[in-house]
């Protein structure tokens, strides 16, 4: 059951944000992507039921994301318009994964 809640609250996160984008309020859609709705319950429940080493090992790890989705946005602002839509995200999230990947053994490799 916990499953069910978690996965209706990003389904109602990601509802308001395409409502907002619907409605034609691109710059305050993409600010609202960037706040932390789905880390605060996130961050809750990894703090709940799992203790505060997990929670700040995610929470690291997190902070160090920042990296790849800035350069993950930087693909999407520089393909957009050059390439089809679909190819334009795939870019994206094809080097957000690559940059992640890397950070990922990186940290991993310090722990």
């Amino acid at each position: 059951m916990d499953i069910v809640v978690k996965s209706a609250l990003g389904a109602v996160v990601i509802a308001v944000l395409l409502t907002i984008a619907r409605r034609g309020q691109y710059l305050l859609t993409g600010l609202l992507v960037s706040v932390p709705a789905v880390s605060l319950y996130t961050w809750w429940w990894v703090g709940r039921e799992h203790g505060v080493g997990p929670l700040r090992t995610a929470v690291r790890a997190a902070m160090w994301s920042a990296i790849p989705w800035v350069v993950y946005l930087g693909v999407v602002y520089l393909l957009a318009g050059r390439l089809p839509l679909w190819a334009t995200l795939v870019c994206g999230v094809a080097t957000y994964l690559v940059v992640a990947l890397v950070f990922l053994l990186v940290l991993q490799s310090r722990t």
